[in-house]
């Protein structure tokens, strides 16, 4: 920080003084240690009723609150008398002024003049600069506060777009699930027809087939079949869910209708025999997976049911 020092030399005469002079200064931040002072523009400073103005250099000393000043009396008559004393912050123009009124070689010996008591006497520009501060700084913490936000923005927008590809992946993997749980269910094609006598299908006519519907009871209602049994798609074994119960239904009203005559047979394997699936030609055993009827293998029936299967089912 620079600050500009601004010295009047009384009118008295023989006020003026050839010695060398040093000032230090006090403030409410820190403090200058004394250094000599001189006003480069001048020929002969210091002399009577002369006003010289010099500079100093140090760290910002806030308020000036006090300093000292002195003559080294280095030469004969260093006495030096002065008005008053100066000092100016070179950055926001504020100036602090302590009167002396005094001579240097009061005490004889020294040269110092007595303690110099600074009072504030123009704020400068200090008010103007510190408003501009304080903007500077609200404008910094707005900046920083968007960057902040812009950041957090990126940050979410990131997150979401992976979220969003992974709830794509999901909904693409259950699809394939479901895909793969509908074939190992059993779902197959009607089977092409072949040219023959009367025009029929290869396992024999469907034509008068009755349906029976395979359903489930659990806690007192009706479920599909597939929440009443446990089946193992890779070994073809099934069983009865502990606490479920498989039902038989033979017309539209059991189960989820899938029974009667002829029932939902031909909607779903049109043109198919129940034999190719080891049951009897004229009876179709399916059950209700929630979505569309399946039908149930012998072998499957006969680990539910027991060996007298048909029995079970058609009585």
């Amino acid at each position: 920080m620079k600050y500009g020092v601004i010295i009047k030399t009384s009118d008295l005469y023989q006020s003026g003084t050839d010695a060398n002079v040093f000032l230090g200064l006090q403030g409410s931040l820190g403090s200058m240690r004394e250094v000599q002072i001189s006003d480069e523009q001048a020929v002969n400073d210091f002399e009577r009723n002369d006003t010289n103005n010099a500079s100093v250099e140090t760290a910002d000393l806030g308020d000036i609150k006090s300093g000292t000043l002195r003559e080294d009396r280095s030469l004969a008559g260093s006495g030096w008398a002065v008005d008053w004393i100066k000092i100016r912050n070179e950055e926001d123009d504020r100036e602090w002024t302590a009167t002396v009124g005094t001579w240097s070689d009061s005490d004889g010996r020294t040269g110092k003049f007595p303690t110099l008591r600074f009072t504030l006497t123009d704020r400068g520009r200090f008010d103007e600069i510190q408003r501009q501060k304080a903007g500077d700084a609200a404008q910094l913490s707005d900046d920083e506060d968007i960057k902040r936000q812009e950041k957090e923005f990126a940050q979410q927008k990131r997150q979401i777009d992976l979220d969003l590809r992974k709830a794509k992946q999901e909904v693409e993997l259950m699809k394939a699930r479901a895909e793969i749980d509908k074939l190992r269910a059993g779902t197959v094609t009607p089977p092409v027809p072949t040219s023959g006598s009367g025009g029929g299908w290869n396992g024999g006519s469907p034509s008068g087939v009755r349906t029976y519907e395979l359903f489930g009871m659990m806690n007192g209602g009706t479920v599909p079949l597939t929440q009443a049994i446990i089946l193992d798609r890779q070994t073809g074994q099934c069983s009865v869910v502990p606490g479920a119960r498989v039902m038989v239904g033979e017309s539209a009203t059991d189960g989820f209708g899938l029974g009667g005559i002829p029932g939902r047979w031909q909607m779903y394997y049109a043109g198919r025999s129940p034999s190719e699936f080891g049951q009897d030609a004229d009876k179709g055993i399916v059950g209700w997976d929630g979505s569309r009827a399946w039908v149930f293998p012998a072998q499957q029936l006969a680990q539910i049911f027991g060996a007298n299967w048909r029995m079970a089912i058609y009585s």
